[in-house]
């Protein structure tokens, strides 16, 4: 008889409240990958974030781009917040950009020319999430060496 008793308790599978394992999801970290348009990186790039809080997420975008014979490298470091809503929430982000620009030499008697910069960015966004899907759209104020400008940009991302 014992030795009964001791095998269902043995087989039981013991399982969390379904409020804690709910909240052990929502919590758990995650990871977005990116595709952009004029965004933080310039005419497109390709971005990573990493969900720090609920609400805050640490990321970077990279681009290159070859634009009449002049290579571009550009990466932005930057914070993404959540402000207001869920699925569909505002956001803002701050961050830095730094740029390398080169201009390779069509002569052997030059060696070309390359020049480093850096700037910040402000932007003002809405996003759309899904399951695993991410859409997105900004307005940025971008400054650097050469004063302000507005910028929009879009973005569409998988998260996990």
């Amino acid at each position: 008889m014992r030795l009964g008793i001791l095998a269902v308790f043995a087989t039981t599978i013991a399982h969390a409240e379904p409020a804690v394992t709910k909240r052990a999801l929502v919590e758990a970290p995650s990871n977005t990958v990116y595709v952009e348009l004029l965004g933080k990186a310039g005419p497109y790039g390709l971005g990573y974030e990493r969900r720090i809080t609920e609400r805050l997420w640490l990321g970077v975008a990279a681009s290159y781009a070859n634009v009449r014979g002049q290579q571009i490298a550009t990466a932005a470091p930057y914070v993404h917040v959540r402000l207001l809503g869920d699925r569909n929430s505002l956001f803002t982000e701050l961050g830095a950009g730094f740029v390398q620009t080169r201009i390779p030499s069509p002569v052997p008697e030059w060696d070309g020319m390359s020049d480093s910069g850096g700037g910040g960015f402000a932007s003002l966004g809405w996003q759309r999430s899904w399951t695993h899907l991410i859409v997105r759209a900004h307005g940025s104020v971008m400054v650097g060496e050469g004063g302000a400008t507005p910028w929009l940009g879009a973005a569409i991302g998988y998260t996990r």
